[in-house]
């Protein structure tokens, strides 16, 4: 006999087989109890069952700034693949996004830092489980004015600036002091959280690159894949109305020891300030999140990630030499 609830059969069984011990009027009592039991315990354990599936469903992620053009591109794709998927991205400075993962308001975040101890407590002492993927590798770009030819920086140039210790007659300029790309910098050198930064703040990536256009003494502050995609006409205007800084680990190496954050050196890890963006999902069961950071990883996913000029972390990268002759 099954459960007229869920239909569980052993359970009922189970349940007759005691009530044959008691007189009558106590058995309709304790049907009564079980019946309200069972209904409250089946309705409890179809609250913790989701709709969305790998290709069906809604879901939101945070997003850190610096990756709002690849991931509304995987977004798009991913869409066009999963026609009954919906994903809305929240664009947001890092540790916001990270926030509202542990406030539950997003199902995964895209970021490029590790979660603190102190967050990493919060799901334990919750008892939720998460998942942590890598899957693209760029680079905090300095860009300049066209007109400013000091484009060849040794990293610690770049760290007295922000301190205001620096000797170069320059301003820096970010997105948001909250930023990824600040919060890079400052543990890249081990900078205090009390210590002030010289830095001018104008709302993100794109109008940190207009305000070094029209300011000659301007160095701005921006993710490289905003100035690394090829085919895409918004990146190429930015990149060819810039000056992009050249770093090495310190003053007076050769010519050839400084690097730019583009491909080539991003891939080999020449590149000081490089970072990893990675995907962390807060999702248990076999849901919507899941299904898009297979995507993301996958083959069309990284294919993706390379066109934006991003290095792919979960497929190889074949890198040739070319040599050009100057005629």
């Amino acid at each position: 006999m099954a459960c007229f609830v869920c239909g569980e059969p052993m359970f009922i069984i189970k349940i007759q087989m005691k009530m044959n011990m008691v007189p009558t009027p106590m058995k309709n009592n304790l049907l009564i109890l079980v019946a309200c039991f069972l209904i409250l315990s089946c309705s409890k354990s179809e609250k913790k069952q989701f709709d969305d599936t790998p290709i069906k469903g809604e879901i939101s992620l945070g997003v850190d700034d610096s990756f709002s053009n690849l991931m509304n591109a995987e977004k798009t794709a991913f869409e066009n693949n999963a026609h009954y998927a919906k994903i809305k991205l929240n664009i947001q400075p890092e540790n916001q996004a990270v926030a509202d993962l542990l406030n539950d308001k997003v199902r995964g975040i895209i970021i490029t830092r590790d979660l603190t101890e102190k967050e990493k407590e919060t799901f334990v002492r919750e008892n939720i489980s998460y998942r942590s993927f890598r899957f693209a590798a760029d680079g905090i770009a300095c860009i300049t004015h066209k007109s400013n030819t000091d484009t060849a920086w040794a990293v610690e140039d770049l760290k007295n600036q922000l301190l205001g210790t620096g000797s170069k007659q320059i301003e820096l300029v970010v997105d948001k002091n909250n930023s990824s790309n600040v919060k890079f910098l400052v543990d890249y050198f081990k900078i205090p959280g009390n210590a002030t930064l010289r830095v001018r703040e104008v709302g993100d990536n794109p109008k940190v690159i207009s305000y070094v256009k029209s300011h000659s003494n301007a160095v701005g502050l921006i993710g490289s894949n905003w100035i690394s995609d090829g085919d895409n006409p918004t990146s190429l205007g930015f990149i060819r109305s810039v000056n992009v800084i050249s770093f090495a680990k310190e003053k007076g190496l050769s010519k050839n020891e400084y690097y730019q954050p583009f491909g080539y050196n991003i891939a080999l890890k020449k590149y000081p300030f490089r970072r990893e963006a990675k995907i962390v999902l807060k999702e248990a069961h076999l849901g919507l999140g899941t299904g898009f950071v297979n995507y993301v990883c996958g083959d069309m996913g990284q294919l993706i990630v390379l066109k934006a000029g991003l290095i792919p972390l979960t497929r190889p990268v074949t890198i040739r030499t070319f040599e050009i002759n100057k005629k």
